[in-house]
């Protein structure tokens, strides 16, 4: 899945009038609703959320030297229907958090503690963590969560006051305080993971932010907000770790997984990789796969999925300019990392 696109579903149209409210019953708009003008509006948002962790991942690199080239970070994901603020946790009887959703953006400017704020020489006793332990532990803290989320159906979530449809959301989020805790500063030898783990903790993080806005201002606008883009940060995070590594996760998986295909097909036509050659974007996209960098089956096609890995691959590992084009410098780069992990 790309990571740099925003699942659609649940968006609503407040939002692109600078006041997204969350009035009782959570209305939301569907994404085809909104005009070409919204969308776009809508996408960018988004995206620019995208550069703080950047410069972060960046800062990572100059400091870690080599000893950073295996580093990596993970993150879940979500979608609109029962989860907070626009996917859901839930689908059928099972309940949901419920609520209008946009997403957050590839890794948000707002920046958590998350893997890659200290140096891998640097980091803590404890904060080194094992792949497949974060994987178990992300599996189990999801379909908690969801388990959770069936306790009411959308019905019931969306006939609620205000107040107790906070109150519902807030208590889903915090079944996974335990894996906050456990992963929000974790570092790993794998920077795909890395970056994952943290977008994946960044979201959550965003919702126990909401969940003090609300209960220190009451400001329903700004709690929406940003419960919204952590459901989306988990939810970018969760469906790539998913198609890679294929974690047994409950069946509201498939909720966000629609969701942020959903708003892959709504992203812009890419067209600065246009006139290269099918067959050298194809090698791309393969190398890009085995890194852990996933942008689907290999089809010679440079979309925007595409060239969202190759800039977060570019970011991540140091090189420069991270452009997003493919040419021989690219190849190089990408053999080289793929040779060193075998």
């Amino acid at each position: 899945m790309g990571f740099h696109r925003a699942a659609a579903a649940g968006l609503a149209a407040a939002l692109f009038a600078g006041c997204m409210c969350m009035q009782a019953g959570a209305v939301t708009v569907d994404w085809d609703d909104l005009t070409d003008a919204q969308q776009e509006q809508a996408y960018h948002q988004l995206e620019s959320e995208n550069q703080a962790l950047r410069e972060q991942l960046a800062r990572l690199q100059g400091a870690g030297g080599n000893a950073l080239e295996n580093t990596g970070t993970g993150a879940d994901t979500g979608s609109n229907a029962q989860d907070p603020g626009a996917a859901g946790e839930g689908t059928g009887s099972g309940s949901g958090e419920n609520g209008t959703g946009v997403r957050a953006g590839d890794g948000n400017g707002e920046a958590a503690d998350g893997a890659g704020a200290e140096s891998a020489g640097t980091a803590q006793a404890g904060q080194w963590k094992d792949t497949q332990t974060f994987l178990a532990d992300l599996a189990a803290s999801f379909n908690a969560r969801q388990e959770a989320a069936r306790a009411h159906t959308n019905e019931e979530v969306n006939a609620m006051e205000e107040a107790q449809m906070w109150d519902f959301r807030f208590s889903c989020a915090e079944v996974e305080r335990d894996f906050y805790e456990a992963y929000h500063a974790a570092q790993f030898d794998d920077l795909n993971v890395l970056y994952l783990c943290s977008e994946y903790c960044l979201g959550l993080e965003k919702q126990y932010r909401a969940e003090d806005v609300w209960n220190t201002q009451g400001d329903s606008e700004e709690a929406n907000r940003l419960y919204t883009a952590g459901y989306y940060n988990r939810a970018y995070a969760l469906v790539e770790l998913c198609d890679y590594y294929g974690l047994d996760l409950a069946q509201e998986y498939q909720n966000l997984k629609n969701a942020v295909a959903q708003m892959d097909a709504m992203s812009a036509d890419e067209v600065r990789n246009a006139s290269v050659d099918p067959a050298r974007v194809m090698q791309v996209q393969e190398l890009l796969n085995t890194l852990g960098f996933l942008c689907g089956t290999p089809d010679g096609i440079c979309g925007r999925q595409t060239v969202s890995c190759i800039e977060r691959f570019q970011n991540m590992y140091g090189y420069t300019p991270a452009d997003g084009i493919i040419d021989d410098e690219l190849i190089a780069q990408l053999t080289e990392q793929v040779s060193r992990r075998q």
